[in-house]
């Protein structure tokens, strides 16, 4: 089945249309842009910027718990909502999933967006220099939908998978200083 036949897609906001002339008397938010979205599929919340608006924001601009976030340029990147990142204004550089059949888990439709077979279809789907994606193409991606048991497992082995290579890289990291401040401790003796 297709995305768009479990979820609505659409772009996010065009920023210039909203914002504050005068930042004193406008609404502020935090925003998300692309150097805020790692290759890990998380947001890095210290790299959001503020937004000011003239006007209070509809909340389909902001992000909500099992919102499904995706890159419209490469690589892609999809990012599911948890309640850690919601309340975050989402610009039209990113496509807006938002899953409406309850036999979906956002989750799932966000590691099955990540996948390199769908990230190289997008990549092979856009023309020009920016390789930028549509909410339509989003939409139209085929998806594999097995039961909610299965997409629960599948998700929290992902997860395990993901914690533990991260944990992995960080020993790797520390493994790297130790070892360089052995070396010059031996070479300075």
């Amino acid at each position: 089945m297709k995305l768009s036949e479990i979820a609505s897609v659409k772009t996010g906001l065009v920023l210039s249309r909203k914002e504050a002339k005068d930042k004193e008397k406008g609404f502020e938010y935090r925003q998300l842009n692309l150097k805020a979205v790692n290759s890990n599929c998380e947001i890095i919340m210290n790299e959001l910027i503020p937004y000011y608006t003239e006007e209070e924001l509809p909340s389909n601009y902001l992000t909500q718990t099992g919102d499904v976030i995706i890159k419209t340029s490469e690589p892609y990147t999809a990012v599911y909502i948890n309640e850690k990142y919601s309340g975050l204004v989402i610009p039209s550089h990113f496509v807006i999933v938002r899953v409406r059949n309850k036999n979906a888990d956002p989750e799932y439709i966000a590691w099955y967006m990540n996948k390199d077979r769908i990230k190289k279809k997008f990549n092979m789907s856009c023309a020009g220099i920016l390789k930028q994606i549509k909410p339509t193409l989003v939409g139209e991606t085929e998806i594999d939908l097995p039961a909610r048991e299965k997409q629960k497992n599948v998700i929290e082995v992902y997860k395990l998978a993901s914690a533990e290579l991260k944990l992995l890289e960080e020993l790797k990291i520390k493994k790297e200083q130790y070892y360089k401040a052995l070396i010059n401790k031996i070479n300075r003796m």
